[in-house]
């Protein structure tokens, strides 16, 4: 099989089409524009590539790419020509025009139709492609969906810190103890911005069980556990492909983030940002989680999930603090940001609001 992937505005269509084919595919042509800015996503999508091909011992193909002028009616003809050289039959060839640019899928389209090549199009909200032939078209469903390791590396990104699946099965039954009163938890967690971990007076059931787990530093008290909690009450209630917490990921030298809890559905990347807190600045978090989740999937979905205070508080020198302001709801709702803010956590209405949110 020789894959054509026509690089435009949007790569959620390279990425799920070459991995559903990765152990079937010979050659993987790119097909990309000569503006600086396409030049630069090509050499992303070819870095995923050839991080697929370290990833999975099964696939062998070789990326091949192509820069074509889109305006340039003969450079679209050159191109024609090159991918025939590269493939040994016409009918092993499979144009994936979903998001290329419509001058260069057009024209290779209509060429390759005609001698008895595949053209494929990819459905990035239902999870399906349809297949083109000169005689039709038969519509199919991803049969192989990408996990969360597997999306990052094929969008070029670089892995920094993973929490091993084990370790969070080893520590659930105790954050589940842990977080059993999470209003209780709360309370201890608050003392050690004033007192150190082992001069705190009372609360032993609590610092036995994070000795237990060794989570005995501040920023794993305050962080680490609620995060950890989230991720096993989402994997507990729902089957998302596969769910991750605590993972760095390195988008572009020095440009990286660390993601509290990260989803994927049928190769839909998700996100959400977990805050244990006293007081948030609502409007940083819009920002950051609107600029992050671009990086991530062009049509995934985000939260942040804000439990500790109430939205509006008032301290006793009768000063106001608010999380999130009408401008930054109004913001958070125009960029796919769901808001879930409240003092006390309740589970059950947040289980359903990830349920609507992220379509499960």
């Amino acid at each position: 099989m020789v894959l054509v992937s026509i690089l435009g505005d949007f790569h959620s269509s390279i990425i799920p089409i070459s991995y559903e084919f990765r152990d079937k595919i010979t050659h993987h042509i790119i097909v990309y524009d000569d503006a600086k800015s396409d030049i630069k996503e090509a050499s992303r999508i070819i870095q995923g590539q050839e991080n697929l091909k370290q990833l999975d011992p099964n696939v062998k193909f070789e990326i091949k790419p192509i820069i074509i002028d889109e305006d340039d009616y003969y450079s679209i003809l050159g191109c024609i020509q090159k991918i025939k050289n590269i493939a040994s039959s016409y009918d092993d060839i499979y144009i994936n025009t979903t998001d290329g640019l419509s001058s260069i899928a057009i024209v290779l389209s209509n060429h390759f139709l005609d001698i008895g090549s595949k053209v494929i199009a990819y459905d990035r909200y239902d999870n399906t492609y349809n297949l083109h032939t000169s005689n039709g078209m038969q519509k199919h469903t991803v049969q192989n969906n990408l996990d969360i390791k597997a999306h990052l590396l094929m969008k070029g990104y670089k892995i920094k810190e993973l929490i091993s699946k084990d370790t969070l099965e080893f520590n659930k039954p105790h954050i589940y103890k842990l977080m059993s009163d999470t209003t209780r938890y709360k309370e201890f967690s608050d003392l050690l911005n004033k007192q150190r971990f082992d001069e705190i007076a009372g609360y032993n059931d609590i610092k036995s069980t994070l000795n237990e787990i060794g989570y005995t530093k501040q920023h794993k008290i305050q962080g680490a556990i609620f995060e950890e909690y989230i991720y096993h009450i989402i994997k507990d209630n729902f089957e998302f492909d596969d769910i991750q917490t605590g993972i760095k990921v390195e988008f572009d030298d020095d440009v990286e983030n660390e993601f509290d809890i990260l989803m994927i559905k049928n190769n839909h990347l998700h996100t959400i940002e977990c805050k244990f807190v006293n007081k948030l600045n609502g409007e940083h978090y819009v920002y950051k989680t609107y600029a992050i989740k671009d990086y991530l999937d062009d049509d995934g979905r985000a939260m942040i999930l804000s439990i500790g205070a109430d939205n509006q508080t008032i301290s006793k020198s009768g000063r106001k603090s608010v999380q999130f302001n009408r401008g930054d709801k109004a913001r958070a709702k125009y960029t796919q940001i769901k808001l879930h803010q409240s003092k006390e956590f309740n589970k059950e209405k947040f289980l359903q609001e990830i349920k609507e949110w992220f379509c499960i």
